[in-house]
């Protein structure tokens, strides 16, 4: 089941993974430990990206940059960093705009705000102008 799920693109959405966790819980009788376990074994001996992996490693970037001032804010040079991180993570298997949506959507669920950015009228339009995640 997992790997016919990595044939679309080789990167495994959470719901993905909670699903494909309950089908082997109710198919296979097994464990959410062994379903799990079997998962991360042919996600590895295939090659295929957990999106929980590529968030947890973005979420832990966005709070330390985000904790170098009170306000946390992420300035637009982090935000790019954190996009190339994600898509990094993901092994280049999401678009440029899915990783900048999901780098804003953690962004959001962190409590972390956009600096703002320009010469002389400085504004956050380049945060704001990213769609949000559809959820």
């Amino acid at each position: 089941m997992v790997r016919i799920e990595g044939m679309n693109g080789g990167f495994i959405r959470a719901e993905e993974e909670r699903r494909l966790l309950q089908d082997g819980m109710t198919r296979f009788n097994l464990s959410l430990d062994e379903a799990n376990g079997a998962m991360l074994a042919t996600v590895n001996d295939q090659k295929l990206v957990l999106q929980r992996v590529a968030d947890e490693g973005t979420r832990e970037f966005l709070n330390v940059q985000a904790s170098r001032n009170r306000q946390r804010r992420l300035s637009r040079q982090d935000f790019r960093q954190a996009v190339e991180m994600y898509r990094a993570k993901s092994r280049q298997r999401v678009s440029e705009e899915e990783a900048k949506r999901r780098v804003k959507s953690l962004m959001l669920e962190e409590g972390i705000t956009a600096k703002r950015h320009g010469w002389l009228i400085r504004s956050r339009r380049w945060f704001n102008s990213i769609p949000e995640q559809i959820a």
